[in-house]
């Protein structure tokens, strides 16, 4: 009997001494998955639009805004690049999207990089208006908003500007707004010195 017990009592501390190890073994294997560091474009080109898009105007140019940021950022590759357009494009309306056809609109997009980068410009920082400052009207019986939103720009060493985009989006029939159109409202000079 009392060699039975200590049978016993062998085989728990066994089996403790076990499971402690494999915690221990699989809390470090988390962590070390836990610490590879994802970075904004790996956020954006993963967002999952059909599940998880946008709930309001304001929201979906702030994800535009990420989307153009990691373009004109430039580190990527062409998969990449084609995410990002392809993300751009899931934000925009039906209407839009014909006017540009994917192939183009890739085309397009690269044209407008490469000519920022000519001009060794920078985004250094974007932002969209404040939740009280959309406008919302009906267009032809279409629930639309508009959305302004500002791009502060590096050019070379020193020059500053900022500019002042006003984007019309559209409720689509599944209830998401879409970028219908866009255009410039106004471009300035912030400084000239560097700062």
């Amino acid at each position: 009997m009392k060699n039975l017990k200590i049978i016993v009592l062998a085989v728990v501390f066994i089996g403790l001494i076990g499971g402690y190890y494999f915690y221990l073994s699989n809390r470090q294997s988390a962590s070390a998955e836990d610490n590879v560091e994802v970075t904004e474009l790996d956020e954006v080109v993963s967002k999952d639009l059909e599940n998880a898009y946008p709930p309001t105007p304001r929201e979906v140019m702030k994800f535009y805004n990420r989307i153009v940021e990691c373009a004109y950022a430039g580190d990527y590759d062409d998969s990449d690049f084609s995410k990002l357009a392809s993300q751009a494009r899931a934000l925009m309306d039906e209407e839009l999207l014909e006017q540009n056809p994917e192939q183009e609109y890739a085309q397009q997009f690269r044209r407008e990089i490469a000519s920022f980068k000519e001009e060794s410009q920078q985004i250094m920082q974007t932002s969209v208006c404040d939740t009280d400052e959309v406008v919302y009207q009906e267009i032809e019986g279409r629930k639309c908003a508009y959305v302004e939103t500002i791009y502060f720009m590096k050019e070379g060493k020193s020059d500053f500007t900022r500019s002042y985009q006003r984007f019309l989006l559209r409720k689509d029939d599944k209830g998401n707004w879409k970028i219908l159109a866009f255009y410039l409202i106004n471009s300035e000079k912030a400084s000239d010195e560097a700062s």
